[in-house]
């Protein structure tokens, strides 16, 4: 924990974690959307309770006071955590696409500051996930962290400015999408927003499974349909479907937060008089990002930026859909493990890990993450 130590703001006071209170919970996702970057959407209100409705996880809402500084305004952050209980061993906390800060340094003084709170707790290990450059990875790792498999979906993706007016972004996106776009318009395929009804959502699960066929994992049904129905109740998500001439071609489901808003399911059937339904599709999506006054918009996942042009890689398809849009990709620095209590995290990472898994799948049919 040295290093970790270390990165706190020089002349400052050491930032400290605690528990939000009652007036914070209620303006939560402010507090968030607050945060260096704009906050993300994985540690708001909604994502957090849904993982606890579906009895997935436990929520804990953290404010980190950071004191006056001399070089920033040193506010307090809003951290989100997920924790989960293993048998004789305790919690491990996980800040799902967290912790936000304004450089390593902060990002590094913010986790340490919840690991002491976490490790007060009880906790035996600590997980984060930082959306900062792939270069800040090794002064993570100098602080004491192990890099781990990541559990929020888009340790690389695309960011599009949507910002300004409607044909400010339509022109600022790429030529191919634009055509295809207005293809989709000329071959009489529509887009509509529509309520997370149980028969919306049934539809567009549906999709989703056509599109997996086997090439990645779908939890259930019931899951998809809560996270849709919760996050439209509070404002923050919307479904979408295309159809043409009646018959559903394509589905989306968007999210927001503050300034951003993240692409989180879409699926097109493969029938070739479908062509532009998914990007017609996502143009309404950026519509509807930019009506709601967004900056950014995260198309949520895609090939590192450094396989993009390679078919072997599982995302190259969707990667270059995506890119189509806009062709740079961001990657992040990864996730990694901080262990709080070293042989608690040492039999996780032998054994617990494994078994966990194993028996989510048996037992729940469902990914342990």
């Amino acid at each position: 924990m040295a290093a970790s130590h270390a990165a706190r703001h020089a002349g400052a006071p050491a930032a400290t974690a605690r528990f939000a209170t009652d007036a914070e919970r209620a303006e939560w996702d402010a507090l968030v959307a607050a945060n260096p970057g704009g906050g993300e959407v994985w540690m708001g209100a909604e994502y957090l309770d849904l993982k606890q409705r579906e009895g997935r996880y436990r929520q804990y809402r953290v404010i980190v006071d950071r004191g006056a500084g001399p070089d920033t305004s040193r506010a307090p952050i809003a951290v989100g955590v997920l924790a989960k209980r293993v048998p004789l061993l305790g919690e491990w906390w996980h800040l799902p696409a967290g912790p936000t800060g304004e450089d390593v340094a902060s990002v590094l003084e913010i986790a340490d500051a919840v690991a002491d709170l976490a490790r007060a707790q009880g906790a035996f290990l600590l997980k984060i996930e930082p959306r900062l450059a792939p270069a800040a990875a090794t002064a993570i790792r100098s602080a004491g962290y192990r890099d781990t498999v990541r559990i929020i979906p888009n340790p690389s993706t695309i960011l599009l400015d949507v910002s300004g007016t409607e044909d400010e972004v339509f022109a600022r996106i790429g030529k191919k999408a634009r055509n295809s776009i207005n293809r989709a318009k000329r071959d009489g395929i529509t887009v509509a927003r529509v309520p997370a009804s149980d028969e919306n959502c049934a539809a567009l699960y549906r999709l989703l499974v056509e599109t997996a066929e086997g090439r990645f994992v779908l939890r259930s049904a019931g899951y998809y349909r809560s996270f849709w129905q919760g996050f439209e109740s509070a404002g923050a998500g919307q479904v979408f479907l295309a159809r043409r001439d009646g018959e559903l071609v394509a589905g989306a489901f968007a999210m927001a937060l503050g300034v951003k808003t993240t692409y989180k399911d879409g699926a097109s059937v493969r029938a070739k008089t479908a062509y532009g339904a998914s990007h017609a599709l996502q143009w309404e999506v950026i519509r509807w990002a930019n009506e709601r006054g967004a900056i950014v918009h995260d198309l949520c996942g895609a090939p590192p930026a450094d396989r993009a042009d390679d078919r072997e890689h599982p995302l190259f398809g969707v990667g270059q859909f995506k890119r189509s849009f806009q062709p740079e990709i961001t990657d992040y620095a990864g996730a990694f493990d901080l262990p709080l209590r070293p042989r608690a995290y040492a039999i996780w990472t032998k054994l617990g890990d494994r078994i966990a898994r194993r028996v989510s799948l048996a037992v729940r049919k469902d990914p342990y993450y």
